[in-house]
């Protein structure tokens, strides 16, 4: 996990909202690098991004080896737009798929959208190969305490087998209709977000149409 602490010249640039997204640069072996990493903290929160360690990874590998508290490194400002706007007003039904480090920007909605929609409810289907490949785990229970009535957690693991039938296996299209008929309420949701490689992207996406 990196957590940047921004110089209070640069706060208001540096302002990000929930699914935004940061690229870092570096010089690595003389060559110029650069890597977008989704932001994880919740809106008006610290910045924060986790750079997961990958074989053959240039800049994780540098990452995990120079950063550190202190460090200085080069970020360009929040970009993207893997979000709705906020409405507190409304009482709305949050629906979001994740599968490994997809998890990433979605903690970043799913936390700012239980911190700012005070009726919302988020219902968070999140797949891995096993528990202890989640990303965030200890950060998602708390927020199922925290909002034990509004939040909605169900792990999908694909070379783990539970209790339940219906959340073994990867996230795509067919684990979504299942979950449709027996689990969630399809139409309850008023928003979805899907941040999922493909083909599993396009098979719930079609399931939700």
């Amino acid at each position: 996990m990196v957590t940047l602490a921004v110089p209070p010249e640069l706060r208001d640039r540096y302002r990000f909202e929930h699914g935004q997204f940061v690229t870092f640069r570096a010089t690595i072996d003389g060559e110029d690098v650069r890597r977008s990493y989704s932001i994880c903290s919740a809106a008006g929160d610290a910045l924060r991004v986790a750079i997961k360690r990958v074989p053959g990874g240039r800049f994780t590998a540098w990452a995990h080896e120079h950063l550190e508290a202190g460090a200085a490194v080069e970020v360009a400002p929040p970009a993207g737009r893997f979000r709705l706007p906020l409405d507190p007003a409304t009482p709305r039904h949050h629906l979001a798929f994740a599968a490994g480090s997809g998890i990433t920007p979605v903690l970043s909605i799913v936390t700012t959208v239980l911190e700012r929609e005070p009726d919302a409810h988020v219902t968070l289907v999140y797949g891995n190969r096993s528990s202890s490949h989640v990303m965030f785990r200890d950060e998602l229970l708390d927020l199922k305490d925290r909002y034990l009535t509004r939040l909605a957690l169900l792990f999908v693991m694909s070379r783990e087998t539970g209790d339940v039938d219906d959340l073994h296996g990867r996230v795509d299209g067919a684990t979504c209709a299942a979950l449709f008929a027996r689990w969630i309420d399809a139409t309850t949701v008023d928003a979805a977000y899907v941040c999922l490689p493909e083909p599993a992207r396009d098979g719930v996406r079609d399931a939700l149409l």
